[in-house]
C-alpha cells in the first residue's frame, strides 16, 4: 500500500490513539502505585500489583504492535519517525496531539521504571545487610540466640536482659 493511501482512515487512527494513550494511563497508574507501595514498604500490595502491571503491559505492546504494523502497511518505516511522517502526511492535528502524549507517557513509564528499580535496590540492600549482619552473628560465638532463645551478647555469650 501507497503512503498516500494509509491502511486506516483518519477517525480510525485517531480512535485507535485514543485506545492506546487510555491503556498507557492504566500502565502509568499502577507503575505509580507499585513506586508508592515500595516507599510505603507494603511488600504485600507488590505481587497484586505485578499482576495487574503484566497485564497493561501486554495490552500496551498489543497496541504498539497494531500501529506498527498499520505503519507498515501504510507505507512508512515502523518507529517514532516513521510516525510523525505519517500524521503529518494525514494532517489531523487532533491525532498528532495524541502521538504526542503516547511519546510523553512513554518517557514517564521509563522514568518512573528507573525510580522503581532503584527503590528495589534500595530494599535489597537494606535486606542483604540485614541477612550479612545475621550471618556474622549466628556463625561466630554461638549466636544472636540462645537454647533458651534468649537474646545474647555476641561477645560474652550472657542473656541481653542479665544485670
Amino acid at each position: 500500500m501507497s503512503p498516500n493511501k494509509p491502511s486506516h482512515d483518519n477517525p480510525s487512527l485517531l480512535a485507535r490513539l485514543k485506545v492506546e494513550n487510555t491503556a498507557w494511563q492504566a500502565l502509568l497508574q499502577v507503575l505509580q502505585e507499585e513506586e508508592q507501595a515500595l516507599i510505603e514498604g507494603a511488600a504485600d500490595r507488590l505481587a497484586g500489583l505485578n499482576t495487574t502491571k503484566l497485564t497493561q503491559l501486554q495490552t500496551v505492546s498489543e497496541h504498539a504492535r497494531n500501529r506498527l504494523a498499520d505503519l507498515q502497511a501504510a507505507g512508512h518505516t515502523p518507529d517514532h519517525a516513521g510516525m510523525d511522517s505519517w500524521l503529518a502526511q494525514l494532517g489531523q492535528p487532533e491525532a498528532r496531539t495524541h502521538w504526542q502524549q503516547l511519546r510523553d507517557m512513554e518517557q514517564a513509564a521509563q522514568a518512573m521504571n528507573q525510580r522503581i528499580g532503584a527503590l528495589i535496590e534500595l530494599r535489597l540492600a537494606s535486606t542483604r545487610q540485614a541477612l550479612n549482619v545475621l550471618v556474622h552473628s549466628a556463625t561466630s560465638q554461638g549466636g544472636l540466640y540462645d537454647q533458651a532463645g534468649l537474646a545474647v551478647a555476641a561477645r560474652k555469650g550472657k542473656p541481653l536482659t542479665a544485670a
